[in-house]
């Protein structure tokens, strides 16, 4: 490990951030020392290093696009917020969440658990995976799937989002 970290961190900082780099440098030490029995069978250690930090650089790159993904044009907040900036009163107010409130009750079970507890919870979809044990994949495409119903739902009610 030492005599390859320089050239690690190297690699990984060109493709992505040397704080990030540096993260995941140390969690491929950690995962290594964990796994020092498993290891015993593999035949080329350095090999197995640089595996690990191209996996977690690609790890890195799908987080990035994810969140990305999170904060485009179909994020629940880009829904919500361009229709609260206008309301001039809290009737109104009272009435547009009780409006997205029942969009949210309509959805499916398993869409409106993503909702709820990523978009108005904050719950990351990491720890969500780890409660439900449902692939961060699986509840990400739920998410859209949710977004792109609510964006329905809300705009057959005069709700465009403007």
């Amino acid at each position: 490990m030492e005599r390859e970290r320089p050239r690690l961190l190297a690699w990984m900082s060109k493709r992505i951030d040397a704080e990030e780099a540096e993260d995941a440098l140390q969690d491929i030490v950690v995962k290594t020392l964990v796994n020092l029995d498993a290891l015993e069978g593999v035949r080329d250690v350095t090999a197995w290093i640089w595996r690990s930090a191209r996996n977690a650089v690609i790890d890195r790159w799908r987080r990035r696009s994810r969140r990305r993904e999170d904060d485009g044009a179909d994020s629940f907040d880009s829904i919500v917020d361009g229709r609260f900036a206008a309301v001039e009163d809290a009737y109104e107010a009272e009435a547009l969440l009780g409006e997205l409130a029942d969009a949210i009750r309509d959805l499916p079970d398993e869409q409106r658990e993503v909702v709820v507890a990523q978009c108005l919870r904050g719950e990351t979809f990491q720890s969500l995976s780890d409660r439900t044990g449902i692939s961060v994949d699986t509840l990400a495409a739920r998410k859209r799937y949710a977004l792109a119903r609510l964006r329905r739902s809300l705009g057959d009610s005069g709700w465009d989002g403007n």
